[in-house]
């Protein structure tokens, strides 16, 4: 055998060993529904083994260089003295909002905030509704049908994370920001699974905020799965800026009845090696799906975002546009895939992948996919990968601007293009600082343009 086929064996057989010890400790493990989803998923996981290049769904992204880190899972909950104050450079300035702090993969009642939910809003720790209101849990987990190491391990270690209930015809005015914090476990595996139910006609935004507060090692694997009812309305945001040494990987996975709205934001910025798998069923007539997507990454990192959407009844609407600004020796991968399934008639679909690369080292792959068994359908897709406009650089140089001035107002006007859709002026304030953080003497010209 080679190195990387005895590193899978040694991680399978350390895996195996630690789940035996910590498998009662898990919550949820005195549910019997419970134990035999974690004995299917981890069967499962154990059997399909950490994704390698050889996967398609993997093909451009090595991860078995970083799974060493998920041999280490850790069932404790971290004693961390993090305090509020800590936390201020990851809230939206000026946002008033409903926020859940995790710490290392695990709800913390002290730093966070969910005064003034309306009546009948549930927003509680998973950890706590497997101890004790599991059977809520159970038509939403029970059956799933996973694809994917990480999502299937997901389901098998998960000790924490986020449910929210949204009853019928309930509209939550403010943000529910989830804040989820690495901090003092170095080298550990997290794996949190969330749980968004939007009852029918209710209107919500979730924000899922991933950051770092000191130098972190860690693996986080998320998984989030969404059921949105008749005419339910759901933004939901999902911003990653972790240390640049940390391993993110989620998992999204949304469920559309008739009539139904989603708008999906997603935004990475950091992380040595991030990952957004999303997929959308659009399961009634009259459902609306929109993903957005930005990533401006640099050094050596690596994302990755793969989506999916089905279409699966008639007279449903899909839009979808991701853009990146590459960087350095860093590598974007984007892999979209659209499917107008048979009886799907009428359908409204169109995708976008927009790239930007600044380093003759950067590399992006991008492959948008169409696949169309309907008929009466409107559907279009496509790809670009290129460069900064030299006729572009020349105007604004004209005008006065130097050149790493005008690079800027370029880059940061491509990538405003996706921001300028987030509805949250709060949200899209803070990410557009972010974002001028990224580029190449960024802060300088932040005050030129905002």
């Amino acid at each position: 055998m080679n190195d990387a086929t005895n590193q899978a064996v040694d991680l399978t057989s350390q895996l195996q060993a630690q789940l035996a010890v910590i498998q009662k400790a898990l919550p949820g493990s005195h549910e019997s529904w419970v134990r035999v989803m974690r004995k299917r998923a981890l069967a499962n996981f154990l059997k399909l083994g950490v994704p390698n290049t050889r996967d398609e769904a993997w093909k451009y992204t090595d991860v078995r260089k970083y799974s060493a880190r998920l041999s280490d899972i850790s069932v404790e909950k971290p004693a961390s003295a993090i305090s509020v104050e800590a936390l201020a450079e990851f809230h939206f300035k000026g946002l008033e909002c409903h926020r859940v702090v995790i710490v290392d993969g695990y709800v913390s009642a002290e730093l966070s905030c969910l005064d003034l939910l309306p009546a009948g809003v549930r927003v509680e720790s998973m950890a706590r509704m497997f101890a004790e209101e599991a059977h809520l849990l159970e038509p939403y987990l029970h059956d799933q049908h996973l694809s994917g190491s990480f999502v299937e391990l997901n389901a098998a270690v998960m000790h924490d994370g986020i449910y929210i209930d949204i009853p019928d015809g309930i509209v939550v005015e403010k943000p529910i920001h989830l804040l989820f914090i690495s901090h003092g476990r170095s080298e550990d595996s997290s794996h949190i699974r969330n749980l968004i139910i939007s009852g029918e006609y209710s209107q919500a935004t979730v924000i899922e905020h991933f950051g770092s507060l000191d130098s972190s090692r860690a693996l986080i694997n998320t998984a989030t799965d969404v059921e949105l009812h008749a005419g339910a309305r759901l933004e939901h945001y999902k911003l990653q800026q972790s240390d640049l040494n940390e391993v993110n990987i989620g998992s999204v996975r949304v469920h559309q009845h008739r009539d139904s709205y989603y708008h999906s934001h997603s935004v990475a910025f950091g992380a040595a090696l991030s990952r957004r798998d999303i997929h959308v069923e659009i399961n009634g007539e009259g459902a609306e799906c929109v993903l957005n997507g930005l990533y401006l990454v640099g050094g050596r990192q690596h994302v990755d975002h793969h989506t999916r959407i089905d279409h699966l009844r008639p007279n449903c609407i899909s839009r979808e546009s991701y853009k990146g600004v590459v960087d350095g020796r860093a590598r974007a991968v984007f892999n979209g895939k659209v499917v107008v399934h048979k009886g799907a008639d009428k359908t409204d679909s169109a995708q976008s992948n927009a790239n930007l690369l600044l380093s003759d080292k950067a590399e992006v792959d991008t492959k948008p996919d169409l696949e169309i068994y309907a008929d009466d359908v409107k559907c279009a897709h496509g790809a670009t990968v290129g460069q900064l406009d030299l006729k572009q650089l020349f105007y604004l140089r004209s005008r006065g601007l130097s050149m790493d001035e005008a690079r800027n107002v370029l880059m940061f006007a491509f990538a405003d293009e996706v921001l300028a859709k987030i509805k949250i002026p709060e949200v899209r304030r803070y990410l557009e600082r972010v974002a001028f953080e990224k580029l190449p003497h960024g802060a300088a010209l932040e005050g030129m343009l905002v």
